[in-house]
């Protein structure tokens, strides 16, 4: 299972996301959910890069042939973070996690359940 984690600031704004593991739902290269977890993935970064002018805020580690799905983490910077809910890094994130959640919507609904899951 994919295991997508939000951390959320006191104020409600998203510090962190992580990501781990194999959705499990075809082998690795033909797993749909996997794919589509790397594509919220790879869409966070290169907006936070391309359209933020953010560098250096992501780690990945390849899973070595165990999923097309890096274990990934995504820190934004405390001088993002304080330019509050309305900053072009927080409209990112919050869509990126929309998308996450209805991933895990369709998931639930269509292919049983058991491939990813979101905590916040």
């Amino acid at each position: 299972m994919i295991t997508v984690t939000f951390r959320v600031s006191d104020q409600g704004l998203i510090e962190k996301m992580s990501i781990k593991g194999h959705a499990g739902y075809a082998d690795s290269g033909s797993d749909i959910v996997c794919a589509s977890a790397s594509t919220l993935l790879y869409t966070a970064i290169a907006s936070l890069e391309d359209l933020c002018g953010l560098g250096g805020f992501y780690t990945l580690r390849d899973r070595k042939g165990k999923s097309s799905l890096p274990e990934a983490q995504i820190t934004i910077p405390r001088k993002e973070l304080d330019k509050g809910p309305d900053s072009p890094t927080q409209w990112i994130m919050s869509s990126i996690r929309k998308g996450f959640l209805l991933l895990e919507e369709s998931d639930r609904d269509d292919y049983g359940g058991n491939h990813i899951k979101i905590m916040q």
